[in-house]
C-alpha cells in the first residue's frame, strides 16, 4: 500500500503547512467571499451559553 501511505504523508504535510485560518482564509478567496468588519469580530460568550440550552 505504497500509495496509501504516500497520500497519508502528503495529507499529514499540508496540515503541518496550512493552518485552519489559513485554509479557511484560502476557500473565501477561491469562492470570492469576503468578511465584513462585524464577521471578524467574535459572538460573546453569552450566545453560546444561550444556544447550548444548558443552565
Amino acid at each position: 500500500m505504497p500509495a496509501t501511505v504516500n497520500n497519508e504523508e502528503g495529507l499529514k504535510g499540508r496540515r503541518d503547512r496550512e493552518t485552519p485560518l489559513k485554509i479557511a482564509a484560502r476557500l473565501r478567496a477561491e469562492f470570492g467571499i469576503e468578511l465584513s468588519k462585524q464577521a471578524r469580530v467574535p459572538l460573546p460568550r453569552s450566545v453560546y451559553d444561550e444556544s447550548s440550552g444548558e443552565d
